[in-house]
Order: C-alpha cells, then sequence, then structure tokens
C-alpha cells in the first residue's frame, strides 16, 4: 500500500515518514554529505573512465577493468544508501548537487547545495531545478522547520 502524502501549494508532496531539514539542521549535516558526495563525484568520474576504458582495451585486460567497473558501481551504490539513509536527495551525479526537503512557509521547497560550497546557501521549489535556485534571504527564515 503506498504511503499516505498531502498535497502543498505548489503540489509537491509532504509524505509522514521523509526527513524536513531545517537550514541549521542541514548545514550541519554537510560534515558528512560533503565526505559523500566527495566520493560520488569522484567514483562517478572514474566510472566514465572505466567504462571508456572497456569500449578500447584488448580482450585480454577487459575482465580486469570490468570488475574495476563493478567495483565502482557498489561503491556509488553504497554512497546512494548513505545519501538516502541521510535524508537527501542526489541530484547531479557530476556536479555533487544536493537536495534537502524543507517545510518553509506551509510548502515544501528544496535547500540546495553543491559539491565545493561551504555551507547551505539557497533554496527552491520543488518543481523547479537548481537554475532557478535564490538566496536564502528570499525564503523567511522562521518559517522553515525540520521533521523527523
Amino acid at each position: 500500500m503506498p504511503e499516505p502524502c498531502y498535497r502543498t501549494q505548489r503540489g509537491a508532496e509532504f509524505l509522514p515518514d521523509r526527513k524536513y531539514f531545517a537550514v541549521a539542521e542541514a548545514d550541519r549535516a554537510l560534515v558528512l554529505i560533503k565526505r559523500i558526495i566527495a566520493d560520488v563525484v569522484c567514483h562517478y568520474s572514474r566510472l566514465g573512465d572505466l567504462q571508456e576504458a572497456l569500449e578500447a582495451c584488448p580482450d585480454e585486460q577487459a575482465e580486469a577493468v570490468r570488475r574495476d567497473l563493478l567495483a565502482t558501481i557498489e561503491r556509488l551504490q553504497s554512497c546512494l544508501e548513505e545519501l538516502d539513509d541521510a535524508g537527501v536527495e542526489l541530484v547531479d551525479w557530476s556536479r555533487g548537487i544536493v537536495n534537502f526537503p524543507c517545510v518553509a512557509d506551509g510548502r515544501c521547497v528544496y535547500l540546495c547545495w553543491e559539491h565545493g560550497e561551504k555551507r547551505i546557501g539557497f533554496w527552491h521549489e520543488t518543481d523547479e531545478g537548481f537554475a532557478e535556485r535564490q538566496p536564502l534571504d528570499a525564503l523567511p527564515a522562521e518559517t522553515i522547520v525540520a521533521t523527523a
């Protein structure tokens, strides 16, 4: 049976068992998320290199490259599981863009972060993407709440 959800003003759904972050909580979570995303970006780049190597390598080397490819895929899967456990959503594997679900002003939004940024500084609506992100000061801080 599907999990019950509730519609918000812009059509995003509140899921009762989903983690929602306040800005301060998302910033604290970055200690862990930064490490995981650094691994994702590295392994994802390696995955592309290995795929190219597999296409170009002689048959006698193909098995070793396949093993490396599978090991890299397993590492990425492990990273995805860690991100899922943390309650965040990976948006872009190569750039390391992550969304943190948040409830602000009675609606679901995403706090967003890109690999290399020091802290959470932006947000966007759930039906928009990274290109439409806005500075946090455009979102009333007192309305941002965290939920378990």
